[in-house]
């Protein structure tokens, strides 16, 4: 987005954390059973995001455009690829299996897919 939007566009690890910050994001959202809730760790999530992005429009130098990029793929590829656990069933000595039904199992229903992964 940087590079699309921004008059000097930049480059930097700010980005790629703006991205781990989405990606949790979605982890949390999707597993709010696993994670207590997680209603206090979005409200953390979003307070950081909305601080970040108010410094960085306060700031000369800062590129928001790169942030709000790198947040935006992190939800995109967390929510394509990431976990989305699934409790299946509990073993005989009482611990619970999950499976994994990301979206990107279903978009490769059709493809040839390793036993491992249905």
């Amino acid at each position: 987005m940087s590079y699309w939007f921004c008059r000097m566009p930049a480059v930097g690890a700010s980005g790629a954390i703006f991205g781990l910050v989405g990606s949790v994001a979605v982890f949390v959202l999707r597993h709010k059973d696993i994670v207590g809730g997680g209603k206090e760790d979005l409200q953390h999530i979003a307070h950081v995001i909305a601080l970040n992005m108010v410094i960085g429009l306060l700031s000369n130098g800062i590129d928001n455009w790169g942030h709000l990029g790198g947040l935006i793929g992190g939800v995109a590829a967390s929510w394509l690829i990431g976990p989305a656990w699934k409790h299946e069933s509990t073993s005989r000595d009482g611990k619970k299996l999950f499976i994994d039904s990301a979206p990107m199992y279903k978009l490769l229903k059709n493809k040839r897919v390793p036993k491992q992964w249905k």
